[in-house]
């Protein structure tokens, strides 16, 4: 059962939903070096190279580099590997892509080539292609006693504070008044209802139906947390590309992109160690989060041949214009001192007011060189200022208070992020063997190791004439935080993945 159209004040929305935060901006606008197995095994440094349907996406001039049409398919798996640090406490958590499906297609797509002898513009060439900007299937397990003493119950009672109890007891069932909390007051309200009927919060003065005062039902010092948060889907897009090549050294390049967002995330917060003589001993709230996102993009590209076998190029990506809409849907399980057990599980999503996120644009220069017909040599560099990460409401006359102030935050507190991708490629007979590296800097002003991530590749390939077919293996490291519920300590994650591909390219 779905409730009505929710138009939620932003800050309940962001509150509770812990989302609405550069950390969602950072995870929407993201490419994780994916795409065919030889980008792949060269970490992706193609923008000057061309000759590959990954590479296209990178810079839409290269599409002129193919000598015969071409279509492409790769295949990938991969494994995760998290270990969370909270108040010095570590948690281990594993995922694999097969834990959601046995294997996924990163990048399909075909270019089509037209040669001319008879004007300046010597080379035409058309191409679609399909690929995987980042996968969301991920497990997260953080752990640990809270040393600075804050407890999720402050979160309900904040929100409680101010609703009339009258409004906060069960009148019909729990989805009905869940329901009808979320049409006439907002989320919060919401919020407010699960704690006071899993008695969570207690009301100042529970014989006064006016009562707008809450306090927590639970003595504490410090307790113990553990969040679980396992992850879901991935960010795709398709290049629609055309390319030219002007008297056979300059190639440009003009493609539309069109982006697609799914994700799904289950978050469960598990608090306990209260004291011996607390009535609420245990506390379990389950959130599942479903995201839906669209957008557009336009991409530019242009690569110089100043030498017969070294290219230098230029690539330009537009800002990302993105369109999200979230679900929600809510449980709550408590435990009391006296043994009574309460959960309560109203069948509502919640569907809350779609919002747009505009990506900073990047700039990407490259440089490539081949030596001897049999090696080649790569390097790309691209700039992005993540303080322009822009949030906007899509209501024309929505509340702006609260974006105006993210944007804000994120204006004062995040820089330029540089990204450094190198690769090479040697040629045996009909073997190929690729590596390469990659890294970028962190967003954040304040901590350099806050999603900064670096990596290395390894490919091979082996040409069978008509077609070749290409293996590639990828690490990747990577530090994020995690923010427990609202409370004001985050856990950091150090991440590191191992992804492997297959594929194979079909020239005809």
């Amino acid at each position: 059962m779905k409730s009505l159209y929710l138009f939620f004040s932003l800050i309940f929305l962001s509150v509770g939903l812990n989302a609405q935060s550069f950390e969602d901006g950072w995870r929407y606008q993201k490419d994780n070096l994916t795409g065919t197995a030889r980008f792949t095994g060269m970490s992706g440094a193609f923008s000057s190279l061309g000759g590959d349907l990954s590479a296209i996406s990178l810079n839409p001039a290269g599409a002129t580099t193919f000598t015969t049409n071409r279509i492409t398919g790769t295949l990938s798996f991969y494994n995760t590997s998290n270990k969370a640090n909270y108040f010095d406490q570590y948690k281990q958590a594993d995922y694999t892509s097969f834990d959601d499906r046995f294997i996924g297609m990163d990048q399909i797509g075909g270019v089509w080539v037209f040669q001319s002898d008879v004007s300046d513009w010597n080379k035409i060439a058309l191409a679609i292609n399909f690929n995987k900007d980042a996968d969301y299937g991920d497990n997260i397990k953080i752990a640990g006693i809270n040393q600075a003493g804050n407890s999720a119950t402050t979160y309900f009672v904040n929100n409680a504070n101010g609703i009339p109890l009258a409004d906060l007891k069960m009148v019909d069932d729990y989805t009905a008044d869940y329901q009808w909390l979320g049409e006439n007051y907002d989320y919060g309200a919401q919020q407010a209802y699960l704690a006071y009927q899993a008695y969570v919060i207690n009301p100042v003065d529970p014989s006064d139906d006016n009562n707008t005062q809450y306090v927590a039902n639970a003595a504490y010092n410090k307790v113990r947390h553990f969040n679980k948060i396992g992850s879901a889907g991935d960010k795709t897009h398709v290049d629609f590309s055309i390319a030219g090549t002007y008297l056979k050294k300059l190639q440009l390049g003009f493609s539309f992109t069109a982006y697609s967002i799914d994700y799904l995330e289950r978050n469960s917060i598990e608090e306990d160690n209260f004291n011996a003589t607390s009535d609420l001993q245990y506390l379990k709230l389950q959130n599942t989060l479903r995201v839906e996102g669209s957008g557009i993009g336009i991409k530019f590209g242009a690569i110089y041949k100043i030498a017969p076998k070294t290219k230098l190029s230029l690539a330009y990506h537009s800002p990302e214009w993105l369109e999200i809409n979230e679900y929600m849907k809510q449980a709550i399980h408590t435990e009391m001192v006296n043994g009574d057990v309460f959960d309560i599980k109203p069948d509502v999503e919640n569907e809350f007011a779609p919002y747009k996120i505009i990506t900073p644009s990047k700039f990407i220069m490259g440089a490539s060189t081949v030596i001897n017909k049999k090696v080649v040599l790569s390097v790309d560099y691209t700039y992005q200022n993540m303080s322009k990460l822009h949030f906007k409401e899509k209501i024309a006359d929505a509340d702006t208070s609260y974006f105006d102030s993210l944007n804000d935050d994120i204006a004062a507190s995040m820089q330029p992020v540089h990204k450094l991708n190198a690769g090479g490629e040697i040629k045996l007979d009909n073997v190929y063997l690729r590596a390469g590296g990659f890294m970028s800097t962190s967003p954040v002003k304040n901590n350099k190791d806050l999603y900064a991530y670096q990596g290395y590749s390894a490919g091979l390939g082996y040409n069978f004439g008509s077609f070749v077919l290409d293996f590639a293996f990828l690490h990747r490291s990577e530090q994020i935080s995690k923010n427990v519920l609202t409370l004001p300590d985050n856990a950091i994650i150090n991440t590191n993945v191992n992804k492997y591909l297959l594929g194979i390219r079909y020239n005809f």
